[in-house]
């Protein structure tokens, strides 16, 4: 099934089949975003806690942070967080780095 091109499109520079390639993209896509997801949760739990940490205060808040720390300290004594420490204490570095006589916030 094709279609007219209007005026202002563009013609593609990669020809594509009218149909999908893969019948089950929607699997694909589902298990590329839960295996990136359980891979965030396990490695990068430093963000998981500070991020629940800001949310608005609620019982249900209370509960996440407390879920949420202990995960962290999980993650802390196992050594998976160490990349992302790493990697946020050399941001903080760049973060406050100035040039000259350029004052902090300009």
């Amino acid at each position: 099934m094709t279609r007219e091109m209007k005026e202002h499109e563009l013609a593609s520079p990669v020809d594509l089949p009218g149909e999908p390639i893969e019948k089950r993209a929607l699997l694909w896509t589902t298990l590329t975003i839960a295996t990136a997801a359980i891979v965030l949760l396990f490695f990068n739990a430093g963000t998981l806690a500070v991020w629940v940490d800001e949310k608005p205060v609620s019982d249900v808040q209370q509960q996440a942070s407390a879920v949420a720390g202990e995960w962290r300290a999980m993650a802390e004594a196992d050594g998976r967080t160490a990349p992302r420490d790493a990697l946020h204490k050399r941001w903080k570095q760049l973060q406050a780095a100035r040039f000259g006589d350029e004052a902090p916030g300009q």
